[in-house]
């Protein structure tokens, strides 16, 4: 790799992480390109050089995100051992783990959702929409072993029923982390134990008799 592309990625993942600060204290529609340049302490003529938005900026933001998941989801697999059922029991025992170590990246999560701003045609738009590929690949490959070994009662294809299983999960992780204090008050409930309940009704529709 040449001195100018190195320089050139460090620039980028420093960008990333300054926006990344600015989006957590404020949300992603109180952030301007000129707040995330003096963070970075360049000129906004410099983000515009990598980003053509603050919403491309978000989208970097979430992507990167997104693959630290896929990597540690991936690492944690590669343990994952037993039948398909037994293999389900212990992916969701990892991810609760991860969301539980990814509070604050949980929480951008629910910002950028809420800006559907995920329908970006560009390059980075094909690079969000194969890292979301590469995070449900561990738990498609499970349940297609669990259909396989008898394990596992599945009522439509793995990857709907990974993606089902994981957006409803991220889901409320989101709310667990967005706002635990005020679902606690509401209602009465230790928030966090609503992730190990839905957890339990998955493994429970689909583990066969």
């Amino acid at each position: 790799m040449s001195e100018n592309r190195r320089v050139r990625e460090r620039r980028r993942a420093a960008l990333i992480a300054a926006a990344r600060e600015l989006f957590l204290e404020r949300g992603v529609e109180h952030v301007t390109i000129d707040e995330i340049a003096d963070r970075c302490a360049v000129t906004r003529r410099t983000v515009y050089r990598y980003f053509a938005t603050r919403d491309q900026v978000a989208l970097a933001v979430e992507i990167d995100v997104l693959q630290r998941w896929s990597a540690l989801l991936q690492q944690r697999a590669g343990a994952w051992t037993g039948t398909g059922a037994q293999q389900l029991r212990t992916a969701f025992a990892d991810i609760g783990q991860l969301v539980d170590d990814a509070a604050d990246e949980l929480r951008f999560t629910r910002v950028f959702d809420a800006q559907s701003i995920s329908g970006d045609d560009t390059e980075l738009g094909g690079q969000y929409r194969d890292v979301i590929r590469e995070v449900l690949a561990p738990i498609v490959a499970v349940l297609r072993l669990g259909q396989d070994d008898g394990t596992l009662t599945l009522a439509v294809p793995p990857e709907l029923t990974a993606s089902t299983l994981t957006n409803a999960y991220l889901g409320l992780a989101q709310r667990v982390y967005g706002r635990g204090d005020q679902l606690a008050k509401e209602q009465e409930i230790d928030p966090r134990l609503m992730l190990v309940e839905l957890t339990r009704i998955y493994l429970a529709g689909l583990e066969s008799a």
